[in-house]
């Protein structure tokens, strides 16, 4: 059972009584299940377990409304006699006895004379089953909590702490195992349990009071109510959910610390937002913390996705106007907790809309071609860098469709005049675009890395989660060839575009190898490279040549892949790529490469409803593509054309903007545009001096955990994990970042934590775990 993870006792229980009825195949059922309790221990978990198991019976005093009875009542029970109080046909009977150990039943015609009322059930343990663990010793409560065939808690053994675990037996029916995993269980433990958390009963009842009602026996509901009304100052049998809605809106008192908890971790209590929509402000003057109010945040996202679908028909730069306007107004309600509970998706989504519009509303500039591609590098890469994350900031649906209608009102216009500049300066006399491109060269001891499709933005992402890793890194750009595609374009990305030259047309794209003839596609190219004493490295190989006096090769990545088969949904995919090449990059210096050369063939345009389409007579051209084509012969087509790079007597034509000769076409890549051309070139060496945290005090003030870090880099941030592997086992509302001082405080907002085994843990931006150390939440020091 510790495989399936139960996640409450009562789960546990359900499990294992399911497992006792499984027969195997081509035998029969069991009739019932008996359950023997010899001390009677199980009897204070009987109330939830009748709730959770219609199927249950008790022997006992003939009681059927609580079903319970005497033998002979249960065996009308199991032989469904009683239809009024039978279970449903497809459920086996369970029989709890209490205070009936097994070995009485299994002696038989042997019962004492007290016992003998019992004897109707032994055939049962025939025709039925018995719930006993797998020695058949009877499932105690110590049993059921330590077995590694169930539970599998570490519970102290001593007197003190059964005792206290048999008193917080209730409690612990739906009491989430995971929060009493990973450290050892005992007698204040259990304590704890029945001590309470006013604050966090309170939200659990506003945000399900029907699902928390029901948990509640008489006892537990008076004192429920009587805390309410002493700490809190509202009845809720009298003044119910409205009145604790009314009063968490206007807050105040101990209304402060409830209002604190709930946004601390609002996840845990979904409920709350609907209950705050029905709360009555007192007053009209806007003296409410207006951050409380769900419905007037759910007021101003409407107002804003009207006038983000107002964006989308105007002027490009009354668009960016607009959106940065609104995103000055919106960007407080970020900051709002219903923003972390996903209701302001389009609040959020402006973030990366507003760094669009700032980019987009500013032309690049440059006289000449070398600094239009200067000016690209240096600052335009921002503009498809927050194109790329404005599209991914909303899950699909009908806010990711408008957003994605916005960033198309901002991009487009930009990435059309940016691309038309550029091939206008392109095609200025005495510019020579071959002359632009340049090849890769193999230096010893340094691998040459191929990351197919890396744009320009993407290498600056790359650069920045490398350095995050303490590694040294260089950035520069290259230019690629004309077209953009990966025949013409690879070639002169590796160490062997010596050996190529033009062959007399050029249909494919593709250059030749000069000694053979023959296209230099990828495994020629590997031969070619291999000949000049290259190492060609396999995936995911990382080994250092012996020698390595011409360096080596190493290809990864699927971007252009994924873009062509995904097109705008490859967004999607860029996150786990980047860390993929990363993760080779540490690999292949780990293996003892003094350097490694990140390079790549292309870039690529992308733009979610597709480019613009434009016509080009098939007639006019040999091979059509996207966003290229070869000129047949001496036509003329109206569209631009360029010089091919391995053969420049040969014409390749290529739409003008952000054109494309294929209709519908998202993704694609092989004309003239900065996005294209303009491609990233990295060196990377292992840093001076690698990143280091440590970990130098740790302090709790009742649920608040205090954490001082020693480290040489900045931007670390720290967590709480009882698992310090698992970022999914956090019990802090989110990870917080450190301080300029080094320190930081973190907040645990579930007291059902307190006690447990934790650990604290330092990571990077790659979510890298730099050092972790053991602490007990809420241990005083």
């Amino acid at each position: 059972m510790t495989s399936a993870s139960p996640e409450t006792l009562l789960d546990a229980l359900k499990t294992s009584f399911a497992a006792s009825l499984r027969a195997p195949d081509g035998v029969a059922p069991p009739a019932a299940l008996l359950w023997t309790d010899a001390d009677g221990h199980w009897k204070p978990l009987l109330p939830a377990l009748m709730k959770a198991l219609p199927e249950l019976y008790v022997l006992g005093p003939y009681a059927p409304e609580e079903r319970q009875g005497p033998v002979i009542w249960l065996k009308c029970i199991v032989e469904r006699t009683l239809p009024d109080v039978s279970p449903a046909p497809e459920l086996a009977p369970i029989l709890y006895l209490p205070n009936v150990a097994r070995q009485d039943l299994r002696a038989g015609g042997d019962f004492p004379a007290k016992e003998r009322h019992l004897m109707p059930l032994v055939e049962l343990q025939y025709r039925g089953a018995v719930w006993h663990q797998r020695n058949g010793r009877d499932w105690t409560v110590e049993a059921i909590l330590t077995s590694e065939d169930a539970l599998g808690l570490d519970v102290a053994r001593d007197q003190r702490t059964r005792d206290a675990m048999l008193r917080a037996l209730p409690l612990l029916a739906e009491e989430p195992i995971a929060a009493l995993r990973g450290r050892r269980l005992e007698a204040d433990d259990f304590d704890r349990l029945a001590i309470g958390d006013p604050i966090r009963d309170l939200l659990t009842w506003m945000s399900d009071r029907e699902a928390f009602e029901g948990r509640c026996d008489a006892g537990r509901w008076a004192t429920f109510r009587d805390v309410c009304v002493r700490e809190f100052g509202f009845d809720p049998d009298q003044d119910g959910i409205q009145a604790a809605a009314d009063a968490l809106l206007h807050g105040g008192g101990k209304w402060n610390e409830v209002w604190q908890r709930f946004c601390d971790a609002p996840n845990l209590y979904p409920g709350i937002s609907a209950v705050l929509r029905q709360a009555r402000p007192k007053d009209l003057l806007g003296l409410v913390d207006q951050s409380r109010r769900p419905g007037l945040n759910d007021e101003r996202e409407d107002k804003l996705r009207a006038a983000l679908e107002a964006v989308v028909d105007l002027a490009h730069a009354q668009a960016c106007d607009k959106i940065i306007a609104l995103d000055e107004e919106h960007k407080e309600r970020r900051g709002w907790v219903w923003a972390q509970i996903g209701e302001s998706p389009y609040a959020v989504a402006l973030e990366p809309l507003g760094r669009l519009a700032r980019a987009a509303r500013r032309p690049l500039g440059g006289a000449t071609v070398e600094a239009l591609i200067a000016d690209y590098a240096s600052e335009g890469w921002r503009c498809d860098r927050a194109a790329i994350e404005a599209l991914s900031s909303l899950k699909p649906g009908n806010e990711n469709n408008l957003v994605t209608k916005v960033v198309r009102a901002l991009y487009e216009p930009w990435l059309d005049r940016s691309a038309r500049r550029f091939q206008e300066l392109l095609s200025t006399d005495g510019t020579d675009p071959a002359k632009l491109a340049s090849g890769v060269s193999a230096d010893w001891e340094t691998c040459v890395l191929f990351a197919d499709g890396l744009r320009l933005d993407l290498g600056m992402m790359l650069l920045e989660r490398l350095e995050a890793r303490g590694l040294k890194a260089r950035m520069s750009h290259r230019v690629a060839p004309i077209p953009t595609v990966t025949a013409t374009a690879k070639p002169l990305a590796s160490p062997a575009h010596g050996a190529c030259s033009g062959g007399a047309d050029a249909e494919d794209f593709y250059p030749l190898i000069a000694e053979s003839g023959k296209p230099a596609n990828a495994q020629r190219l590997r031969d070619a490279m291999a000949r000049q004493g290259v190492e060609v490295l396999d995936a995911e190989e990382a080994r250092m040549a012996v020698g390595a006096e011409a360096g080596a090769w190493a290809e990864i990545g699927k971007i252009d892949s994924l873009g062509h088969s995904l097109g705008s949904l490859l967004i999607r995919q860029l996150d786990p790529e980047i860390e993929a090449i990363v993760d080779r990059i540490e690999g292949l210096l780990s293996a003892g490469w003094g350097a490694v050369r990140v390079v790549t063939d292309h870039g690529w345009l992308l733009l979610p409803g597709g480019l613009p389409k434009v016509d080009l007579p098939p007639y006019l051209v040999a091979t059509k593509w996207a966003r290229c084509a070869a000129v047949q012969g001496g036509s003329t087509p109206t569209v631009p054309t360029y010089p091919w790079y391995w053969n420049p007597l040969l014409r390749i034509a290529s739409p003008p903007g952000i054109g494309a000769f294929l209709a519908s076409t998202e993704y694609t890549h092989g004309g003239v545009s900065l996005q294209e051309c303009v491609i990233p070139e990295l060196i990377v060496e292992r840093g001076e001096a690698a990143v280091a945290a440590s970990i130098t005090e740790i302090s709790w003030r009742g649920m608040r955990c205090r954490v001082a870090v020693e480290t040489n880099v900045s931007g670390l941030k720290v967590d709480l994990r009882l698992n310090w592997k698992q970022a999914k086992t956090s019990i802090v509302a989110a990870p917080k970042e450190l301080g300029s001082t080094g320190e930081t405080s973190l907040a645990v907002s579930d007291d059902s934590h307190e006690g447990a085994a934790a650990s604290v843990v330092v990571f990077d931006q790659t979510g890298r775990v730099l050092d972790n150390k053991p602490t007990t939440v809420g241990e005083e020091t």
